[in-house]
């Protein structure tokens, strides 16, 4: 495709890859073949399996989507604000006023315990870091393992899916390296990037904190791979995050995946969106997919009524919210 530098597009349906294109190179000198098997960080979509991770271990601890939070996290100033309600991103923890690193991890536990929180349930904005470690300290309390450990053991190890929120050294020659979106081109839509630039704007303190690990080249660094932030730290191939959707179609709790809990304005994007359990829904071409997109222009989603997944990675960052139109568009080539 053109402006990109690799990049793969995977289809499965009903237990089976029915389409796989692996195209360009891992690396900008364009010395090293992208294959079937480059594996590339996706960012945020990332929060599609970490979503079905929080589910399950709730659900294992006799509750639910309705359940309360503080239940299980007590410290958080957070009222009766439901599971539901936090992971459909009601739960006005998208930022936080207490400086911290993302590297510290008990520091932002403790800034979420501290933080009052932005907004009452009913209005939603994007979490696009703090949920990360919402989820992880979430099922930390009621399985004992990280969120990452969860995912391996219960689910990618189990089905086979390559697709990693902590990534092991031995897998680490097979990333791609990812590159910068180029100079001069504006992002869509312009609201959200507007604010974006405001530092005294919700957008800017959601996507700042916790501080640290902002820029592309910083997840070119093998400490980032590791590190396995369960909101944007996924790393893996095309394969793997389709793969994974498919799994998600035969699951029996699909349906309060994506169940719409919210749709509207999202104070922190600055567009009109909708979420289930932590999947973003009214996705991919015909506005008829779940799942999440990730920073640059990745996506991992499903369609419910044909029973096909999608996935999409690449290492050429565009600087739009969304993922463009010509990488939908491969949706619907196949």
């Amino acid at each position: 495709m053109k402006d990109e530098l690799g990049w793969s597009f995977v289809a499965w349906k009903d237990g089976q890859e029915v389409q796989a294109r692996h195209e360009g190179f891992r690396d900008r000198g364009r010395t090293k073949a992208w294959t079937e098997n480059t594996m590339v960080p996706v960012w945020s979509a990332t929060k599609g399996p970490m979503a079905v991770c929080v589910w399950m271990a709730i659900q294992r601890a006799g509750m639910d989507g309705e359940s309360l939070v503080r239940r299980v996290w007590p410290e958080l100033r957070v009222g009766e604000l439901t599971f539901g309600e936090m992971f459909s991103h009601q739960g006005g923890l998208a930022g936080l006023h207490e400086k911290c690193s993302i590297w510290d991890r008990d520091a932002v536990v403790t800034s979420l315990e501290k933080q009052e929180v932005l907004w009452k349930p009913g209005t939603h904005g994007y979490h696009p870091r703090t949920i990360g470690f919402l989820a992880d300290e979430i099922v930390r309390r009621v399985d004992g393992r990280g969120l990452g450990d969860f995912w391996r053991g219960e689910i990618a190890d189990v089905h086979g899916i390559d697709f990693w929120i902590g990534l092991p050294m031995e897998k680490q020659q097979q990333v791609a390296e990812l590159v910068p979106a180029r100079l001069g081109r504006g992002g869509e839509p312009k609201a959200f990037y507007e604010a974006l630039l405001d530092k005294n704007s919700l957008t800017r303190l959601a996507f700042s904190s916790p501080s640290e690990l902002s820029g592309v080249s910083e997840m070119n660094e093998s400490r980032a791979w590791e590190a396995g932030f369960p909101a944007m730290g996924g790393v893996g191939t095309a394969r793997g995050l389709a793969k994974f959707y498919d799994w998600v179609l035969g699951q029996d709790f699909l349906q309060e995946l994506i169940r719409a809990r919210v749709k509207g304005m999202d104070v922190i994007q600055r567009v009109e969106n909708s979420f289930g359990f932590g999947m973003m829904l009214e996705l991919g071409p015909g506005r008829n997919c779940f799942g999440h997109p990730g920073a640059g222009g990745s996506y991992g989603f499903a369609n419910v009524e044909t029973g096909v997944s999608y996935a999409f990675v690449m290492n050429r960052f565009e600087a739009n919210l969304y993922p463009s139109e010509e990488r939908l568009a491969l949706v619907e080539e196949f």
